[in-house]
Protein backbone atom coordinates (compact mmCIF):
# COMPACT_ATOMS: atom_id res chain seq x y z
CA UNK A 1 0.00 0.00 0.00
CA UNK A 2 1.31 3.52 -0.69
CA UNK A 3 2.49 5.59 2.17
CA UNK A 4 0.78 8.80 0.12
CA UNK A 5 -2.41 7.34 1.42
CA UNK A 6 -4.03 10.00 3.75
CA UNK A 7 -5.88 7.93 5.96
CA UNK A 8 -7.40 10.38 7.72
CA UNK A 9 -10.07 10.76 4.69
CA UNK A 10 -11.25 7.49 5.55
CA UNK A 11 -11.18 7.60 8.58
CA UNK A 12 -14.67 8.84 10.62
CA UNK A 13 -16.99 8.10 13.05
CA UNK A 14 -20.72 7.43 12.74
CA UNK A 15 -22.72 8.02 9.17
CA UNK A 16 -21.16 9.18 5.82
CA UNK A 17 -23.74 10.26 3.79
CA UNK A 18 -21.04 10.89 1.18
CA UNK A 19 -19.53 7.70 1.44
CA UNK A 20 -22.67 5.66 1.08
CA UNK A 21 -23.84 7.59 -1.72
CA UNK A 22 -20.40 7.23 -3.77
CA UNK A 23 -20.67 3.21 -3.20
CA UNK A 24 -24.20 3.30 -3.90
CA UNK A 25 -23.67 5.09 -7.39
CA UNK A 26 -20.92 3.22 -8.65
CA UNK A 27 -22.44 -0.02 -7.40
CA UNK A 28 -25.58 1.14 -9.50
CA UNK A 29 -22.90 2.11 -12.43
CA UNK A 30 -21.47 -1.45 -12.20
CA UNK A 31 -24.92 -2.85 -12.46
CA UNK A 32 -25.50 -0.81 -15.62
CA UNK A 33 -22.74 -1.57 -17.25
CA UNK A 34 -23.40 -5.35 -16.68
CA UNK A 35 -27.19 -4.91 -18.06
CA UNK A 36 -26.05 -3.67 -20.88
CA UNK A 37 -22.70 -6.11 -21.38
CA UNK A 38 -25.50 -8.76 -21.52
CA UNK A 39 -27.83 -7.61 -24.09
CA UNK A 40 -28.21 -9.74 -27.11
CA UNK A 41 -27.73 -7.09 -30.03
CA UNK A 42 -23.81 -6.05 -28.92
CA UNK A 43 -21.16 -7.08 -30.58
CA UNK A 44 -18.36 -9.46 -29.45
CA UNK A 45 -16.13 -6.14 -28.47
CA UNK A 46 -18.57 -4.16 -27.16
CA UNK A 47 -19.45 -6.91 -24.80
CA UNK A 48 -16.20 -7.47 -24.12
CA UNK A 49 -16.09 -3.62 -23.74
CA UNK A 50 -19.18 -3.19 -21.27
CA UNK A 51 -17.64 -5.96 -19.11
CA UNK A 52 -14.62 -4.34 -18.54
CA UNK A 53 -16.15 -1.45 -17.69
CA UNK A 54 -18.64 -3.15 -14.97
CA UNK A 55 -15.09 -5.12 -13.48
CA UNK A 56 -13.40 -2.15 -13.61
CA UNK A 57 -15.86 -0.26 -11.31
CA UNK A 58 -16.27 -3.41 -9.07
CA UNK A 59 -12.38 -3.52 -8.41
CA UNK A 60 -12.56 0.60 -7.48
CA UNK A 61 -15.66 -0.24 -5.16
CA UNK A 62 -13.45 -2.69 -3.74
CA UNK A 63 -10.38 -1.02 -3.23
CA UNK A 64 -12.14 1.87 -1.58
CA UNK A 65 -13.71 -0.45 0.75
CA UNK A 66 -10.55 -1.98 1.37
CA UNK A 67 -8.93 1.83 2.09
CA UNK A 68 -11.57 2.14 4.71
CA UNK A 69 -10.96 -0.60 6.37
CA UNK A 70 -7.38 -0.44 6.81
CA UNK A 71 -7.94 3.21 7.54
CA UNK A 72 -10.34 2.47 10.64
CA UNK A 73 -7.53 -0.61 11.69
CA UNK A 74 -4.39 2.01 11.53
CA UNK A 75 -6.78 4.66 13.59
CA UNK A 76 -4.25 6.66 16.02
Amino acid sequence: MSDNVNWGAFQWDGPNELWDEVLKQLTFTQEMECDVALSSDLTNEQRHYHAGKAASLAEFRSHLSFLREQANLNKK
